[in-house]
Order: structure tokens, then sequence, then C-alpha cells
């Protein structure tokens, strides 16, 4: 099962991921893949879920010879990081990518996870994709279960995730 954590910018999507990881976790399931979070200077840090080690994934200032975005310099290691992050987690029983965006939008980044979902590698996996890429992404990812985060549900809504998401590992267990 897959299932797509979306919303704007700034609502709280990475936030839903780290409660339902809390809550997996606590329920006696493992977790992997990857968390992103803004550094103090506006840059972006990933997070390897089951580590916990960081790596710099972006900088606003620094000039890094990987990808670019309008607002991004991305960072060749932190992307390889993410990727090894992500592969070593396919096992995990649930696979967690924050996020995918405008470089997976041009074949860059993390679009190794969009290949393993396609490939039927991805058991159980929380893709976080902002709202305004969603419909882009959703070709890769059909049959996926879509949830919404507003400022108004990102309290309750990683619950609701689990529900759904757990049962099924339930079933299958």
């Amino acid at each position: 099962m897959v299932i797509v954590v979306t919303g704007d910018v700034g609502v709280g999507k990475t936030t839903v991921c780290r409660k339902l990881i809390v809550i997996a976790k606590n329920r006696g399931y493992a977790c992997g893949g990857i968390l992103t979070d803004k550094a103090p200077d506006k840059g972006i840090i990933i997070q390897d879920i089951r580590s916990g080690k960081t790596e710099r994934l972006a900088s606003v200032g620094d000039i890094y010879d990987g990808p670019r975005t309008p607002k991004y310099h991305f960072n060749p290691e932190g992307i390889e990081f993410g990727i090894r992050a992500i592969e070593s987690a396919i096992s995990a029983d649930i696979l967690v990518v924050d996020e995918i965006g405008h470089l997976e939008s041009r074949g860059e980044g993390f679009t190794r996870v969009l290949e393993l979902i396609e490939a039927g590698g991805v058991r159980n996996g929380v893709i976080v994709i902002r709202s305004e890429l969603l419909a882009a992404f959703m070709v890769w990812l059909p049959t996926a279960l879509v949830f919404s985060t507003t400022i108004d549900n990102r309290e309750q809504l990683p619950d609701e995730i689990c529900s759904v998401l757990l049962k099924g590992l339930e079933v299958k267990a």
C-alpha cells in the first residue's frame, strides 16, 4: 500500500510523517527512509530515519555541483545519502520518503523510489508530495491513497493514516 501525504508548503507534512513514525514504532513496526527539515540558514537537511544520521541536502547560499532549482543548490552527496537510506529501508515495514518534488519531476533526486514503487518493490510506503505537484506524480502512483494535510488536521492526520496503513500490515502479519 502506498499513501501520499500532500499539502501546501509549510502546513506540516513532515510533522505528520514524524508523528506517524512514532506511532508505528510504538506498535512494533520498523520504519525507514528519509525526512527533510529546513536548516537554520534556510537550506535543507536530510535525515536517515533508521540511523538518525543527517546530511546537507540543499543550500540557498552554498554552491554545490548538483542539480538546481530557482531556490536551492543540491548537494550530490546529500542526494546519494538519501538514495542509500531509501534503498536500505525497502525491507522495512514502512518506507517514508519526505519529499518528492521538483527534482524528481525532472528525473533527478529520489526518482529511484518511484521506480521501486512502480516495480512493486515497496510494500508499504508513505510518500510526501506538495499539492502543486501531486497531479504530475499520480501517474507513478495510480493506486495510492491520498491524505491532504492542513493546519487544522495535521494533529489527527497521523492517527488516521496509521489506522489505514497499520490495519493493512496487521492483516499481512
